[in-house]
Formats: C-alpha cells, structure tokens, sequence
C-alpha cells in the first residue's frame, strides 16, 4: 500500500514572514484597480492634446478673370478675434469652448499660397466640429486709390468642420486649416459689405 501524503496549501506570507489572510490582499487588490482607473480617467480628461490653428486664402480664379483678386487690390487686412470651439453633441448654446488664440490681423493675399499659424493651444480630450470667430474688419488697399474698409454681417463666422469634426485625445496633436475667401467683385464694388467663403478641415 501506498501512504497517501497530504499535500499542503501554497502559504503567502508578508515581509515579516507572517501568513496573510485573504482580507489583506482583497484590499491591495481593490487598491491597484481603482489607482488605475483613476489614473486612466486623469490622463484622458485631464492631460490636454493640442490643436494648431492655421489659415490660408486659397488659390483660385473668379469668374471672369485669370486670377483671384484684381490687380488693383494689393492687401486684404483682414482682423480676426474671439476664436471658440464646439464640442460635438452639445447644444449650441452650451457646447461652445473659447480658446487662447490672440487677435490678429492677417492679410490676405499672404497665405494665397501658403498657410499661417493663428495659434497653437491645448484642448481637452473630446470631439470638435465648429469652428467659430469674430471678423471685426476688413480693411482692403488698393493701387492709386484710397483704402476702403468693409464689415462682415453679423461680424461672426461660424465653420463647421469637414468630416465630422475632429478628435483630440489626451498628448495628441491635431492641425486644422481655416481657409477664408473674399469675393473679387464684392471687393471692387465698394459698398462697405463683404460675404466671404469660409471652410475648415483636419490637414495633419
């Protein structure tokens, strides 16, 4: 016959070489699971990405003529202010988030070609999907005439964000580029109004 051997449990024990109850390692269980949903729930919506605002006038011909803007225009001033963002979901009277972007004045006929920074600031984790900003005003030279200064109806453009919108999630970064255009025979008319175009879209 065989003797049977009874075989004893694994013991854990602490560093004092003392067995430990299950109580104990249920509670630095607990402890390890909600540190780390608390530190994954502080990363997410505490610890901001970052949205780089650019601008540019793109390029492209009126109706009518071989060019964008008339030869006898040579600066487009125009002034911007007051730039927010709306979180995707939310009303429009409470979804909005005013970022730190510094009025500006930015002419025009600069970023036909190329774009230009507005600004670079932090955003907290979500989705956006409109840009909006104050255009305060326009201020258009021309050669061997006067300058003339125009405004924008209701001095606010709002610009929804093609595809949705975009996403910010905790240390990314995202680029979005604002591109604003003027009509050419608005321009030459000179009565004081302009109704620009205005689009927005994730470039990087």
């Amino acid at each position: 016959m065989f003797n049977s051997v009874a075989l004893n449990p694994v013991r854990r024990i602490d560093l004092l070489g003392k067995p430990l109850s299950k109580g104990p390692i249920a509670v630095i269980l607990a402890i390890i699971i909600i540190g780390s949903i608390a530190g994954y729930l502080f990363y997410t919506n505490y610890v901001q990405g970052t949205m780089t605002l650019t601008i540019t006038d793109p390029a492209q011909a009126q109706y009518g003529n071989s060019q964008q803007y008339d030869p006898s225009i040579t600066h487009i001033n125009v002034a911007f202010s007051q730039f927010q963002v709306h979180v995707a979901g939310q009303g429009d009277s409470s979804g909005w988030q005013t970022i730190k972007i510094s009025p500006q004045t930015i002419d025009m006929t600069s970023v036909l070609m190329l774009s230009q920074v507005l600004g670079k600031v932090p955003l907290p984790a979500g989705k956006y999907d409109i840009l909006r900003f104050n255009v305060t005003t326009v201020t258009v030279s021309f050669s061997g005439k006067p300058s003339v200064m125009y405004t924008v109806p209701s001095g606010s453009l709002k610009v929804p964000v093609t595809n949705g919108g975009f996403q910010i999630t905790a240390a990314s970064s995202v680029t979005v580029q604002l591109t604003l255009s003027f009509n050419n025979n608005e321009i030459l008319a000179m009565n004081g109004y302009l109704t620009p175009v205005a689009t927005a879209k994730v470039v990087a």
